[in-house]
């Protein structure tokens, strides 16, 4: 049934319903009467031209600017687009359409179709926020997993389509179908055209949100946002009220009985923006795409740019310390030299190098890093340094090997520094802000090397470095997975590059990195956003 033609029926006499009911059939009058008990019977209706007063006065909620400028968006326009920052509230207001939608049309005639590129972003972020907008404001039906339904009919669901899957749209139809897509950046090209095939009927809309993409320049989201088709309704972060000042309203959303605090708080915040921007550097396509919402141009993210090398082997003012420790790359998962580097306080040099099938002996590798730790030790006896020396070791494959041998060779009293292995690809000691612990490894290094924003000061320096570290140590690309995190291209794929095994990077990578868990008497968590050292030893 239509829109036009229930408004009709809802102001016609008695003899003009009748003559509408003679010319349907059975079926259609069928579908009609229900339409006609539902819309009289809908406390909903009146909000049917006014998706803001259904969320301000139906649900009593508050809305921010741009929320209200999406929602009356869907009303005006077939297609809205809206590329946004970290955090302004994207999925809480695509809830509140959804809701809108659904309440306002009768359940046989309505359809809300929502989608991402990851299920699981449907099943725990978007249909909570719906389930919990329906059972606080005890609207019409039940929401389930990933489908609302009323009196048994599925007027919303979710899915998450494989890639190159349309059929999975196939043979939706409704005469009032919404479209909600989330985190659309990560939306193939296939499923978003199959998607926009969806638009042929006169009552359909589709909403298009999320964070346009760092590691594609020609996403469909970003076609989507650059045609004549969609109204478009960027967010960067400076809009959004912990910026402009705009009161946001008392939350009223969560799942907590009493709201108790504002809806800003679930905001993007100056103190994030601050602290990415100083990290990632301004014009970084993850502080482009996640700070300012724009579609970055150049995607070539260097975890240490060439510029903080090359002032890396000038600088002549490191931080201060006199303990030495040890890194080991022992040439396993796909790397091709064994390499000892040495963190003396914190000045980075190589001290060993070799490729060839002799690095496959655990004895012959552990016996060549004996001779380090002697001269660590020795140095450090000079020193009257009482810390032993810590030697970090890569303890994939024949590393495994090495550490148990440079353990057991401890406990001999052979040696008496403290042997630490190192599986990089285990858990990091920030997960939600690496992918694992080799992504932390490097972004330390990063860290340590970018300079201080006041003082142009690196705490770390490589004096006489060669080409090919600092070659290795820029080789390196980054990106972010969907929820932010710091994922490090792999080895094989800087080989695809045509790029060697930065074997002596990662060296030095951990002869400045501070494992997990590690140390009890030192508590600082790696890698903070700030430019503090966290590896200074007091």
């Amino acid at each position: 049934m239509t829109s036009a033609l229930i408004a009709r029926m809802l102001v016609a006499t008695h003899d003009e319903r009748s003559a509408v009911y003679a010319g349907l059939s059975y079926p259609e009058r069928q579908a009609l009467s229900s339409a006609l008990a539902y819309e009289l019977d809908n406390p909903w209706r009146r909000f049917e031209a006014d998706p803001v007063g259904f969320v301000t006065h139906g649900l009593g909620e508050t809305l921010w600017s741009k929320q209200a400028e999406i929602l009356t968006s869907i009303r005006d326009n077939k297609r809205t687009a809206v590329p946004a920052c970290h955090a302004p509230g994207k999925s809480h207001i695509a809830a509140r359409a959804v809701a809108w939608w659904v309440c306002v049309h009768p359940p046989s005639t309505v359809q809300v179709v929502t989608t991402a590129s990851q299920f699981r972003q449907i099943r725990n972020v978007l249909f909570p926020h719906i389930r919990r907008v329906v059972d606080r404001h005890k609207l019409p039906g039940h929401v389930y997993t990933v489908d609302w339904k009323i009196e048994n009919e599925i007027v919303a669901f979710g899915f998450s389509a494989q890639n190159h899957d349309e059929s999975a749209v196939q043979g939706i139809h409704a005469p009032h179908l919404l479209v909600v897509v989330d985190e659309a950046g990560g939306l193939n090209e296939i499923m978003g055209t199959a998607l926009e095939a969806l638009m042929t009927g006169a009552h359909t809309r589709m909403l298009v949100l999320g964070n346009p993409p760092t590691d594609s320049e020609t996403s469909w989201f970003e076609r989507a946002c650059r045609s004549p088709l969609y109204n478009v309704i960027p967010i960067d972060a400076f809009s959004t009220p912990n910026f402009t000042g705009e009161d946001a309203g008392i939350c009223r959303a969560c799942p907590h009985e009493v709201p108790t605090h504002s809806v800003a708080e679930h905001l993007v915040d100056e103190e994030w923006v601050t602290d990415v921007i100083r990290e990632y550097g301004d014009d970084s396509p993850f502080v482009q795409a996640r700070v300012y919402a724009r579609f970055p141009r150049s995607l070539v993210n260097k975890v240490v740019p060439i510029t903080w090398l090359e002032e890396g082997v000038l600088n002549s003012e490191p931080a201060e310390s006199s303990v030495i420790r040890l890194g080991i790359d022992v040439a396993s998962d796909g790397g091709d030299e064994f390499v000892i580097a040495e963190a003396d306080g914190f000045r980075g040099k190589v001290l060993y190098r070799k490729s060839g099938s002799e690095n496959q002996n655990a004895v012959d590798v552990a016996g060549k890093v004996m001779e380090a730790i002697h001269a660590a030790e020795h140095t450090h006896l000079l020193r009257n340094v009482k810390e032993q020396v810590v030697v970090k070791i890569d303890s994939i494959g024949v590393g495994w090997g090495v550490v148990s041998l440079l353990q057991r060779w401890g406990d001999e009293g052979k040696h008496q520094s403290e042997i630490v292995g190192v599986n990089v690809g285990e858990r990091a000691s920030q997960p939600h802000r690496f992918a694992n612990q080799r992504a932390e490894m490097w972004w330390n290094m990063r860290s340590l090397l970018q300079p201080d924003p006041n003082t142009g000061k690196q705490e770390i320096a490589f004096p006489n470095a060669s080409q090919a570290l600092v070659a290795q140590l820029s080789s390196p690309t980054y990106r972010t997975d969907s929820t932010g995190r710091v994922q490090i291209e792999r080895k094989a794929d800087m080989k695809k590059r045509g790029l060697s095994s930065p074997d002596q990077a990662e060296a030095m990578l951990l002869a400045f990195y501070e494992p997990p868990g590690r140390r009890k008497s030192e508590a600082v968590a790696p890698i903070a956003m700030s430019q503090r050292n966290p590896w200074l030893i007091k």
